[in-house]
């Protein structure tokens, strides 16, 4: 049972010097959704999922999808101004504290966000976190690069820079550019080779996505957990065992936030809610329906 895409709500939102594009499906207690490296599109299907039960909040943020900023510069581009948009959607919904869902560079926006605001955050989910210090970074692009085989190593890194370049530099959107990466990228992401080549005919068909870059100014990956102590929402981290980010930094959030859980599934990689729907969705709510709190 999903929902349809009619059932998707459309706003905007001028905040912080850019119009911000926000969507919502399903009723229920609010959760927040931060997408990673491309817009809100690829999350509807999560969205949909999580509609069973809660209100579900999808944004695009600055620089990608349907938000508008009237300068892509790396002031507008530093991360300051991201944890600041959250904060401003936190706000115009009207709630205290809220529940925030991040994947993969979404973990890290959301890591952020828990550190600047710990008494904003009512649970904070961490679905695929991105390397989250140098030496991670290293293992994920070493996984990366094996699961991408036979693509030539460095061809990956070469098109996203290519891909980044022209999105800063204002040039046209290199559609075979982003098309060459999204076909060698999807058997990277999904464990199942049918859901990546549905991935790959949907995104198409949408003409693409909007990558955004990072912010493109003052983020550096340590940056994620360097003030963790001040996170006191319990916390869950899910990972597809599959997943080519390096799944045991797992244990590494736990060890910095103590009322962290976590969650494993098998046979499924980064795209965990596309990979496994029903064992995602079981790990989620009953993170989110646990009053007591216990981390």
């Amino acid at each position: 049972a999903g929902c349809m895409s009619r059932d998707w709500k459309s706003h905007r939102l001028h905040a912080n010097g850019h119009h911000m594009a926000w969507f919502e499906i399903g009723e229920g207690p609010t959760v927040i959704c931060l997408h990673g490296s491309y817009d809100h599109l690829l999350y509807r299907p999560m969205g949909e999922l999580l509609a069973r039960k809660y209100r579900c909040v999808l944004y695009d943020q600055r620089g990608s999808g349907e938000s508008t900023l009237t300068d892509l510069n790396d002031e507008a581009m530093d991360i300051a101004n991201f944890t600041r948009d959250l904060d401003a959607l936190r706000r115009h919904l009207k709630l205290d504290k809220v529940a925030i869902l991040g994947h993969s560079w979404g973990c890290a926006l959301g890591l952020l966000y828990a550190q600047e605001f710990p008494d904003r955050v009512s649970r904070l989910i961490l679905i695929g976190p991105g390397p989250l210090n140098t030496d991670m970074k290293d293992y994920y692009r070493a996984n990366r690069d094996r699961m991408a085989y036979p693509v030539i190593p460095g061809e990956l890194a070469r098109l996203d820079d290519q891909l980044q370049k022209a999105k800063m530099d204002k040039a046209a959107f290199p559609q075979d550019i982003d098309e060459l990466l999204i076909r060698a990228w999807a058997p990277v992401m999904f464990y199942s080779s049918e859901q990546a080549a549905d991935f790959v005919d949907s995104y198409l068909e949408s003409g693409g996505h909007q990558r955004h870059a990072v912010p493109a100014s003052n983020f550096s990956i340590d940056m994620q957990l360097r003030a963790s102590e001040r996170i006191t929402a319990p916390t869950l981290v899910v990972y597809g065992y599959q997943d080519y980010e390096p799944i045991t930094q797992a244990y590494l959030i736990q060890e910095r936030i103590p009322r962290t859980q976590i969650s494993f599934l098998n046979r499924c990689g980064h795209m965990v809610w596309l990979d496994q729907p029903e064992d995602f969705f079981a790990a989620i709510d009953s993170f989110l329906a646990d009053k007591s709190g216990a981390g």
